[in-house]
């Protein structure tokens, strides 16, 4: 019960290797304003991750081979693509790639097969993008969401549930990945563009959700002093495992009180946990008074106990809050902006909304 209450209180496509990659444009004729994955695709350019072709266009959907998508994640990270002979069989110097593909197999971002060979022509599967993805991010978390047809048994499993949880990937409306179907050039850039931005992180979520703003900086203050919140790039290691990624950053009032967390949302619900830790479920849906569940602890009750609630906070006075009762803890929420407020049994203040920026 300590570790929950304390957990209540603080709570980056490459060209097509045939031909010469154009200047980075401003836009492409095939890839209108109002296409799904426009920004994203045009954050990779100005970052020169991804270019369009001499005669000017994009091509979004176009499959990506596993050639390509080595120059992405090669120019993404830095790689050298200058072209060379390789340790694969069938790409030599010649092969325009050749530089991405021998860099990003060193750092064991990418793999070939068994008879030595990379098959840089062949189109990507999802299966394999989420496992490049996940060494290129080097993600290590999980997610709690559940795709019908990816199991433990599959070489992408941990990998696909790695950039699920990192919001890179959200997997189809009918609860699937798809794991052997192959990858857009316009899905790829919208992958990357996830695992580098919050900004495209967060929009990948419910828009009608209970979870924090990716892409906002919040402050709570408390009766110790204030709490600052923010959605950053961090690395660091847990027991004997290395990690990268995106994490809520907590910083308490005093020096060195750090907390890293995870949030994720799905359809049933909200949920939050410190890295590598079993979660906590603050919110279930529908929201529905009365409704309740079970923590990690059998002890550790929650039950929805209002909705609608007024809650007074330093930043703003909300009229749509849903009341959590935790063991006489009272906790609020509210949609699109996360926890606002927190009191423990007796109504004295454990933290609230001071600011968002």
């Amino acid at each position: 019960m300590k570790k929950i209450l304390t957990f209540l209180a603080i709570w980056g496509i490459a060209c097509i290797i045939a031909v010469q990659p154009a200047a980075a444009a401003t836009s492409f004729p095939d890839v209108p304003k109002n296409n799904r994955f426009h920004d994203e695709i045009q954050y990779l350019v100005n970052k020169k991750i991804t270019s369009g072709y001499s005669n000017g266009k994009f091509q979004p959907k176009r499959n990506v081979t596993r050639a390509e998508a080595a120059i992405m994640i090669g120019r993404m990270l830095g790689y050298d693509g200058r072209p060379r002979d390789t340790r694969f069989t069938d790409v030599t110097a010649q092969n325009g790639a050749s530089g991405y593909i021998s860099e990003a197999a060193v750092y064991k971002v990418i793999s070939g097969y068994p008879d030595r060979t990379f098959r840089p022509n062949e189109y990507i599967s999802r299966g394999d993008m989420a496992i490049i993805l996940a060494r290129a991010f080097e993600i290590e978390t999980g997610t709690i969401r559940v795709f019908t047809d990816v199991s433990e048994q599959m070489k992408a499993y941990s990998s696909i549930r790695g950039i699920a949880g990192d919001f890179i990937t959200t997997g189809y409306s009918d609860g699937t990945f798809r794991p052997a179907s192959k990858v857009s050039r316009e899905q790829f850039s919208a992958f990357l563009a996830r695992g580098l931005s919050s900004e495209y992180k967060q929009r990948t979520v419910k828009k009608d959700g209970y979870s924090r703003d990716m892409t906002k900086k919040y402050v709570f203050t408390s009766p110790n002093g204030d709490i600052r919140m923010e959605y950053k790039k961090t690395t660091g290691k847990f027991a004997e495992v290395h990690y990268t990624g995106f994490f809520w950053v907590s910083e308490g009032p005093k020096s060195g009180d750090i907390s890293y967390l995870q949030q994720e949302e799905t359809d049933e619900k909200l949920i939050e946990s410190y890295l590598f830790s079993e979660y906590y479920t603050d919110l279930k849906y529908p929201v529905e008074v009365g409704k309740s569940w079970i923590g990690p602890s059998p002890s550790d009750m929650s039950k929805i106990t209002g909705i609608n609630k007024t809650v007074k906070t330093p930043y703003k006075t909300f009229t749509n809050a849903v009341e959590v009762t935790v063991n006489g803890f009272k906790l609020y929420y509210v949609k699109g902006v996360g926890q606002v407020k927190t009191v423990d049994s007796t109504g004295k203040l454990v933290s609230e909304l001071k600011s968002i920026q």
